[in-house]
């Protein structure tokens, strides 16, 4: 199958690879910003550093994210026919959750450093107050929506387009030794991405082959 990329996707993706670039040159200029202050260069207070480094954890991780689903959906795109909404609906939530993120540290001064695993947010020894920690977890939660509606629409376009998400990743040919070279490098990538676990090969492929 060789499908062409939405020209509306196309232009999200390049949002989406700009928005990337910017926040990455945002986050080495904390990063230098924090070693700067570890050299005695300039001089911030603990609050202040861990705002940075906060923002500077959970941002890297975040254009990551960013930066690999554009790659993911442009690359996919050429196999499988894919609506460009979605890619819009979880860049919508994404910026909406990074606003909340960004609240949370600037505005309410919330400062867990590059995590926010508990008990951090919930016991931060009265340095800030409640408010801080629930924009931070509403706002990954956002995030996390986001990202959770794109792997849902794609792990569905797969199964339906490769008969499972095991088909996707050329399961049936490594198992089985089905001839052929299995899908191509984007797919694959993109199912191994989205799958949760191997035992989901196996239930799909109970329900699908008349062997089982």
């Amino acid at each position: 199958m060789n499908e062409s990329i939405h020209p509306l996707a196309k232009k999200t993706i390049v949002w989406y690879l700009a928005a990337a670039s910017l926040v990455l040159i945002l986050m080495m200029v904390f990063g230098v910003i924090m070693l700067m202050n570890q050299g005695n260069m300039i001089s911030l207070t603990p609050q202040w550093f861990y705002k940075i480094m906060t923002a500077h954890g959970t941002g890297m991780i975040g254009i990551a994210a960013l930066g690999g689903t554009a790659i993911l959906w442009y690359f996919l795109s050429r196999y499988v026919k894919l609506n460009p909404a979605i890619l819009i609906v979880n860049f919508a939530l994404f910026f909406i959750g990074v606003a909340m993120v960004l609240i949370a540290i600037f505005v309410f001064h919330f400062s867990d450093g590059w995590t926010f695993l508990y008990p951090l947010p919930s016991q931060s020894a009265k340095l800030y107050g409640a408010a801080g920690a629930l924009f931070f977890l509403s706002g990954m939660l956002i995030l996390g929506i986001g990202f959770l509606i794109l792997y849902m629409y794609l792990a569905a376009r797969l199964t339906k387009v490769y008969g499972g998400l095991g088909k996707a990743l050329g399961w049936d040919i490594i198992f089985r030794g089905k001839e052929g070279y299995g899908p191509p490098a984007a797919v694959v990538a993109t199912a191994m991405v989205i799958s949760p676990t191997r035992q989901l090969f196996w239930q799909e492929q109970r329900y699908s082959s008349p062997h089982f």
